[in-house]
């Protein structure tokens, strides 16, 4: 019998674990861990903002997933060692004949601390949810600012999507006139992944709402006492802050000495192999360059690669046919009154050979059916 182990229980390990069961013999055993014991989509968490939905009502306990066939152990992960396989955790250690990894990212610690100032929060941030819905329903006058601190970041569109949200709750209470909403960025468009056209389209729809695009704007820091982002080459006051920190590689593979020369796994772009025998990386943690810039930090790209490494980890051990990683993949761009754009292509073309579709109900009710369909293929 073969153990395959699975590092993760976000979106690519998710999609890998369950590739995984649906694909290996029966007397083969598919091991998932992570420290957490629900999982939801990203996205989720600007519907729960706007009040369409509150985000519990998407999220699954990774123990749905034992009704598939897969073992799924809570614990923290506190040592790897890809060249044996070996697993060091909490609840004891683990030995793989085949292992991904798809541990996915953390927030850059120096923009953790920016957003410890009083009136400023993570907004990827699950557990800030309700103070910046609060903070949202209490201010009457200033400035509301998103600011995306650092790249790559998750989800590109989200920081846009928030200004949009929070422009339309501002409205519904009356005090938009007396509150400002400004999104800087330190990129030269607002989603340089996706193309100008893409970037335009988002930036018109920013223009439309009155919403300010400060884009090439890198943070340097926030002045606490003062309420201020600091940039290269000025300050902008700041009533609420809304910030997006930068990804940042786990603690436990930064000390497992797996990184590549960019601080980052850098898998096979695709086979999602890493140079260790039967090892694969997916999601958050790699990087994985494109003719322009990296593959975005995005849940639909995790998964797309989770279902990949497992079926090259299912032909390791059985020597059935490898599938690559393609490189295509998509986003919903969300806007409001529940249009939903649409950005889809193939991101290792060079160029990037992206395209839009634009905003349309039919595309809000595609999102909606994208986190229904996989939440109960995954877990129910």
């Amino acid at each position: 019998m073969a153990q395959v182990v699975v590092l993760g229980g976000g979106f690519g390990g998710v999609a890998a674990a369950t590739e995984l069961r649906t694909h290996l013999p029966s007397d083969h055993e598919v091991v998932l861990i992570d420290r957490r014991d629900d999982f939801a989509m990203g996205f989720a968490k600007l519907w729960d903002l706007a009040g369409l939905r509150p985000i519990s009502a998407g999220t699954r306990s990774l123990r749905g997933l034992e009704r598939k066939g897969i073992r799924v152990v809570q614990a923290n992960i506190t040592g790897i060692d890809a060249t044996s396989r070996h697993i060091v955790t909490s609840d004891g250690g683990f030995d793989a004949d085949a292992l991904i990894v798809a541990l996915g990212s953390r927030p850059a610690p120096k923009h953790r601390q920016m957003l410890e100032a009083p009136g400023a929060h993570d907004l990827y941030d699950v557990a800030a949810l309700p103070a910046i819905r609060t903070a949202v329903a209490e201010i009457t006058t200033g400035r509301v600012v998103v600011s995306i601190l650092g790249g790559p970041f998750k989800c590109p569109p989200a920081p846009y999507e928030a200004a949009l949200i929070v422009d339309g709750l501002l409205r519904e209470r009356g005090v938009r006139n007396d509150v400002e909403v400004v999104v800087t960025s330190p990129q030269p468009m607002t989603l340089p992944v996706a193309g100008v056209d893409a970037s335009r389209y988002v930036a018109s729809h920013l223009d439309d709402h009155d919403i300010e695009l400060r884009a090439e704007h890198r943070v340097t820091g926030v002045d606490a006492d003062r309420g201020t982002v600091t940039f290269a080459d000025g300050e902008l006051a700041f009533d609420l802050l809304l910030g997006v920190p930068a990804d940042a590689l786990p603690e436990v593979l930064v000390a497992a000495d797996i990184a590549g020369e960019s601080g980052w796994l850098e898998p096979d772009p695709s086979s999602l192999r890493l140079v260790q025998e039967r090892v694969f990386a997916v999601g958050d943690c790699t990087r994985i360059p494109t003719a322009t810039a990296q593959l975005p930090h995005a849940g639909v790209f995790a998964a797309a690669q989770g279902r990949i490494a497992a079926h090259n980890a299912v032909a390791d051990l059985t020597g059935s046919p490898e599938e690559t990683f393609d490189g295509h993949g998509y986003c919903f761009l969300e806007l409001p009154g529940e249009q939903v754009a649409f950005v889809e292509g193939d991101f290792y073309a060079d160029p990037p050979d992206v395209s839009l579709t634009p905003a349309d109900h039919q595309q809000f009710l595609r999102k909606q059916a994208y986190e229904r369909d996989h939440l109960a293929a995954w877990f129910d």
